[in-house]
């Protein structure tokens, strides 16, 4: 089958545990969603092993029988688990196929999409050695010296939601 694939904008957030990446993808996708914007989110699951998943319901018995793609569908709700090879290349081409205005990807630090990094203190500093670093979250406004990238607060991101959300955009294509 020859298709072509549909441009998906990524940005990613990186920062070591407990660094703020979950509250700051919450308030970016709250943000973008109050503008009518469509936008998708994926973790990825960096502690080793198997996400979790609910043992003993429907869906995790016909995943665990072999099924490749397993999903379970509510009112207003359809989770899935997916059998995978590892691929984020196979993910993506999935959420491609739902049609987003972008992407939110937590983790996957090697990847090459635009990043905002967030820095909790001084050793993590060597996370602006990644590649495609856009802004950088700030738990202490004294790190600004460590960054040439525009910066923001941690402790006030819904005050930043705005100019971040200009950065986000101006360094990714968008369809809409």
């Amino acid at each position: 089958m020859n298709y072509q694939k549909s441009v998906l904008p990524i940005c990613q957030i990186i920062g070591y545990k407990n660094a703020g990446k979950t509250t700051l993808m919450e308030q970016l996708i709250g943000y973008f969603t109050s503008r009518q914007w469509k936008v998708g989110a994926i973790k990825h699951h960096g502690h080793g092993g198997e996400p979790d998943y609910q043992p003993g319901t429907d869906s995790q018995r016909h995943y665990e029988a072999g099924a490749t793609i397993s999903g379970v569908q509510g009112e207003s709700q359809l989770q899935l688990t997916l059998r995978d090879d590892g691929s984020l290349e196979n993910v993506l081409d999935f959420y491609r196929l739902l049609d987003l205005d972008m992407l939110f990807m937590e983790g996957y630090k090697k990847e090459d999409y635009p990043k905002i990094v967030i820095l909790k203190d001084e050793k993590d500093v060597e996370l602006l050695n990644l590649s495609n670093v856009i802004a950088v979250g700030l738990w202490n406004n004294e790190m600004r010296a460590f960054t040439k990238y525009p910066t923001f607060s941690m402790h006030k991101i819904e005050q930043s939601l705005s100019q971040l959300a200009t950065v986000i955009t101006t360094h990714l294509d968008f369809k809409c």
